[in-house]
């Protein structure tokens, strides 16, 4: 059926796919991107200040450059435009860390982990991640102690608890380490209440690290207050670890109220080692009383959870958790591999053994290493060519109607007047087909 068209009412767009770039196709690899290529790159940017991919490669070329004050806005423009674009987050996080930024190196690993197609860049992300999250803390804490002076001035932040590693009062190397998993345990038991937000133990971890504390100054209530206001921590909880005959331990803890540098409360008990759940049970329901938490029934339940049924898992657990803080992260991942082994069903020690791997790899391999790696691995796709960029730039131009008298209906068959020619069979002006890599775009409105 054939029907009358006012020339206004057909849009012809053509774009021209530039033939460089169709040749070219494929991707490239990121070790061809170079220092050299910076001033092209940045005036590709100039012209296509959107493309993700022009923006990774000049952020890629600022990096080997060492140019990483240049290199950071460019990367996480191009993160901002393609979050799942690899290369540019873990350049992006690459160069954070190297201007000492570990806060913006962290979320971009993170970003890109959560949603990673890449497996090679995935690992690499989160071996970055990892080792950042740690130096990150340490940094903090180093900062913190430069500015004590300050902190001890500040009001702590409300509701906020930290969980110092218990002190050992005994001579059983096997019982020692439960001072760091006794912590673990509490720290996780108490965040399962919403009144109260507990700080990691890793966090408090390495504030007693840079403090440098002996084991017997972690049971000193002033140690509990100057802890406190490095962390802006409003509660923080000490306590002993202490052998007794018949393979009895007993346990004692305190709250310490870092705004009054008083006791805000006591929680104490003692049973056999294999009963170690029950007893850190009766030790954190004590401890949410004395700090006035009132648990509702949900909460109790999920802090009765056992992370795991046998106790020679847990004492590796602990092991490994002493390794790791002491930086020894293949002895760490051994123990916590050994936990897994007693108990595969014990979820944080999985965990555990995944980050002190991820540890290990990371910090054996510097920032520089790593992008090699990643450059000689990873690929890019080929930049668009300037004719394409200009189609696509120019095409609200390529759409405007032209303009013409009323066509018959003998005419109705796909020309129109003026100089456009017929598209029902399209031809060019020859009758030949279009050339290669041009598509032409007809729409029609009633």
């Amino acid at each position: 059926m054939t029907s009358l068209l006012r020339p206004s009412s057909m849009l012809r767009l053509t774009l021209v796919l530039a033939a460089g770039a169709c040749a070219g196709g494929g991707a490239m690899r990121v070790s061809d991107v170079t220092p050299q290529q910076i001033p092209t790159l940045e005036a590709q940017k100039g012209q296509r200040p959107q493309d993700a991919n022009t923006l990774t490669r000049l952020g890629v070329a600022y990096f080997k450059a060492e140019r990483y004050a240049d290199a950071r806005p460019v990367l996480d423009s191009a993160v901002a435009h393609d979050p799942s674009n690899g290369v540019a987050a873990i350049y992006l996080g690459m160069t954070a860390e190297q201007l000492g930024d570990f806060g913006t190196a962290k979320r971009a690993y993170q970003s890109y982990v959560a949603l990673a197609s890449n497996s090679e860049l995935k690992r690499t992300a989160q071996q970055r991640l990892a080792l950042v999250d740690r130096r990150q803390l340490e940094y903090q804490a180093r900062q913190a102690l430069a500015s004590e002076a300050s902190l001890s001035q500040m009001p702590p932040e409300s509701n906020t608890v930290a969980v110092m590693p218990f002190n050992y009062g005994g001579s059983n190397a096997d019982i020692r380490p439960l001072t760091r998993g006794l912590a673990q345990l509490l720290v996780t038991d108490l965040a399962k209440s919403r009144q109260v937000r507990v700080l990691e133990r890793e966090r408090m971890q390495a504030i007693v690290d840079e403090m440098k504390l002996s084991d017997s100054s972690r049971a000193d209530p002033t140690t509990a207050v100057r802890s406190g206001h490095l962390l802006r921590a409003a509660r923080v909880v000490q306590g002993t670890l202490t052998d007794m005959p018949n393979s009895q331990l007993r346990v004692n803890a305190v709250v310490v109220d870092v705004a009054t540098a008083g006791a805000g409360g006591t929680a104490s008990g003692a049973d056999q080692l294999n009963r170690l759940f029950d007893l850190e049970k009766q030790i954190a329901f004590s401890l949410f009383n004395a700090m006035g938490v009132q648990l509702a029934p949900a909460e109790r339940d999920a802090i009765d959870q056992r992370p795991t049924q046998n106790i020679q898992a847990f004492l590796a657990y602990s092991r490994g958790l002493v390794a790791q803080d002491q930086g020894d992260f293949a002895a760490a991942q051994a123990d916590f591999n050994d936990a897994v082994n007693l108990d595969p069903s014990f979820r944080a020690a999985s965990q555990g053994a995944a980050a002190a791997g991820d540890l290990g790899a990371a910090s054996q391999t510097s920032v520089t290493q790593t992008e090699q790696t990643v450059s000689q691995t990873a690929q890019l796709p080929s930049a668009p060519s300037a004719s394409l960029a200009d189609a696509l730039n120019n095409g609200a131009n390529s759409t405007n109607p032209t303009s013409g008298s009323q066509t018959s209906g003998d005419n109705s068959t796909g020309t129109q007047s003026g100089d456009t020619k017929p598209v029902s069979n399209m031809t060019n002006g020859n009758g030949a087909a279009p050339p290669t890599g041009t598509i032409v775009i007809i729409i029609k409105r009633p």
